[in-house]
């Protein structure tokens, strides 16, 4: 495993969950959220991935990693992606009051590898032979195949923020170590998915280039 790796526990929550979302719950659909987990991970790929823990009630649980970078602050917004998606593409927003939010966070824990191996087998009991593994990778992820060795980890040492200003929010631009992620991870995956995924992927790349390439030469 790469000794680079660094691991978040999160808690969230519904921010203003409508009269639908406190009479359901969120149980019944957390294949959304596995669905959502996978684009996440398709989009940040070797960047950062997410596995979805639990949903229950209003709430759902679930572990952040970051593949090699950890940026200096981490927040709620690093999982921006896997919120809009949700809310877009699964019609989430009918779960929440306000438009621009669905979740708020109410814990988020740096974790060592066998903290985080730990919670992932014991604490919410993950099977490597679940077969609904097969459709959804993310809900066993390769870093907890890899056998613990004491030797290769270090001291997780980010800093944590659930401050409101670090609260998931449509409105937001990205930063700008966001933007760099993003990047990153379309030149990266530029020629993995579907046809129309990788189209639009170089299309993208081509586009960018034109916009910075003056900017190269003419500074």
């Amino acid at each position: 495993m790469n000794n680079s790796y660094s691991f978040f526990y999160f808690d969230l929550k519904l921010k203003s969950p409508s009269d639908m979302a406190l009479k359901r719950g969120l149980d019944d659909f957390a294949e959304d959220t596995y669905d959502s987990a996978e684009f996440f991970n398709n989009r940040f790929q070797g960047i950062k991935k997410i596995t979805v823990l639990e949903v229950e009630g209003v709430a759902l649980r679930l572990m952040l990693v970051y593949e090699r970078s950890t940026p200096d602050k981490v927040t709620a917004k690093e999982l921006t992606v896997f919120s809009r998606f949700l809310y877009n593409e699964r019609g989430w927003d009918k779960f929440t009051k306000e438009s621009s939010k669905l979740f708020i966070p109410t814990k988020i824990v740096p974790m060592e590898w066998h903290e985080a191996h730990f919670t992932i087998t014991a604490d919410f009991e993950r099977d490597s032979e679940d077969e609904r593994n097969k459709r959804w990778p993310s809900l066993w992820p390769d870093w907890a195949e890899y056998e613990f060795d004491p030797d290769l980890e270090e001291t997780n040492t980010a800093t944590v923020s659930c401050e409101e200003d670090d609260d998931i929010s449509y409105e937001d631009e990205l930063t700008d170590q966001q933007l760099i992620a993003v990047l990153n991870s379309i030149l990266a995956t530029q020629d993995l998915g579907s046809k129309d995924a990788k189209e639009a992927k170089k299309s993208t790349i081509k586009q960018i280039k034109k916009l910075i390439t003056p900017w190269a030469i003419y500074g």
